[in-house]
């Protein structure tokens, strides 16, 4: 009996496995994603409330997400050490990110590039990286003071009349520099180590950079809370406290809850899509040398990391479907009782303030999780699952 033999490029060993379809479509997923929740991220959370911006002018700063704003008020009070091509400060929209997200995915490529090399060259590395920032902060202000003892006779860098004596300045620029980054990292520090991470293979770095979004989301809510402004007021602009009429995709759901849904579902896909690509690499690091080259080894993972996409796009649009069904099932019940009733009662309820404001859609939303919760008595969920899974598995086939 011939022994099947599992071609070198199919085996499951680590470099082999980190160029295959599967993996990188899952790394791409998770990179995309990630993009496309900072620019909506952006767009909900990147501006200064109306009242900030005519008070302040456009040099003022907020503490919203955006980069650019920090920047020039930093320019406006000083010279920025960054070029602005690469800041991006004179673009508008997306352009302004064009720069710092290349300069992102070449540190990445960089720092992934490092993680693979031995021992001694990362040692090298990380020296190397050291001694040029430890010189770029004492060479400039050593050198130039040296000179001026020369040509003038000893004095101290620091306390002069002359400013061209207070040597000292030269030492603090550096600290203007990683102030900039300051007002970068407000926006590319998640970005940055979320590629780090999906493409570096760290599960803390995924993670981290989950909870900055989510970090950032609940910071925002708190301080445009009607509560905290009339007390401190940051010039955040607050999201509208109603949630709005459901007028996209044939009334399922309103504009700002479909913004908000869309930045929930990319948060998911990221770390979902990042984290498993970690896992199913952790399980094959542990199975025995002999079973990396086993073709039934080689098809259990072909199996799991293909049900897992599919898995994938199918919990995602589950997920997506249930919520806005879940926000809006206020408008469903109250539809369906004037429909049996035909009374002007559930007009006047349905545009009731309390029913579109935030919290009467967390009631509603609630009601939904009750209902489906009882359904299981009534509707057999576990055998639909299994019908479900059992078509999967033939697709799969």
């Amino acid at each position: 009996m011939a022994i099947d033999v599992v071609p070198e490029s199919k085996t499951l060993h680590i470099k082999k496995l980190r160029f295959r379809w599967q993996v990188l479509l899952l790394q791409t997923l998770s990179t995309v994603s990630l993009l496309f929740l900072m620019r909506k991220m952006s767009e909900l959370y990147g501006e200064c409330s109306e009242k900030f911006v005519a008070n302040s002018g456009p040099e003022g700063w907020c503490p919203a997400y955006e980069h650019t704003r920090g920047l020039r008020w930093m320019d406006s009070n000083g010279n920025t050490i960054l070029p602005n091509f690469i800041t991006g400060i004179n673009e508008s929209g997306f352009d302004a990110f064009t720069m710092p997200l290349i300069l992102c995915f070449v540190l990445t490529g960089l720092w992934v590039f490092m993680q693979t090399r031995g021992e001694r060259t990362q040692l090298i590395i990380k020296r190397t990286f050291s001694i040029i920032l430890a010189s770029w902060f004492l060479l400039p202000f050593l050198i130039s003071w040296l000179i001026g003892m020369v040509s003038n006779g000893p004095y101290l860098p620091i306390g002069n009349n002359d400013e061209q004596y207070n040597h000292i300045e030269l030492v603090l620029a550096p600290f203007e520099f990683f102030f900039e980054l300051v007002f970068f990292g407000i926006v590319f520090a998640p970005i940055l180590i979320g590629l780090m991470g999906i493409w570096g293979l760290s599960k803390r770095m995924i993670t981290w950079a989950t909870g900055y979004f989510l970090m950032v989301i609940g910071i925002h809510a708190m301080l445009t809370f009607e509560g905290v402004t009339t007390a401190v007021d940051v010039g955040l602009k607050p999201l509208s406290a109603q949630i709005g009429e459901a007028t996209l995709f044939g009334g399922l759901i309103s504009p700002l809850a479909f913004d908000l849904l869309t930045v929930a579902i990319l948060l998911l896909v990221f770390l979902e899509s990042g984290l498993a690509v970690i896992t199913n690499l952790e399980y094959t690091s542990l199975l025995p040398e002999a079973s990396k080259n086993d073709p039934e080894y080689v098809n259990q993972f072909n199996n799991i990391i293909n049900g897992h996409l599919i898995h994938l796009f199918g919990v995602m649009i589950v997920v997506s479907l249930t919520t806005a069904l879940a926000l809006e099932f206020d408008d469903f019940l109250i539809s369906f009782v004037g429909f049996l009733e035909g009374s002007q009662w559930s007009g006047q309820v349905k545009e009731s303030l309390e029913l579109q404001l935030t919290y009467g859609k967390v009631i509603s939303a609630s009601l939904f999780m009750i209902v489906v919760a009882g359904g299981r008595f009534v509707i057999p969920w576990q055998r639909i699952t299994g019908v479900i899974e059992t078509g999967l598995s033939k697709i799969r086939n």
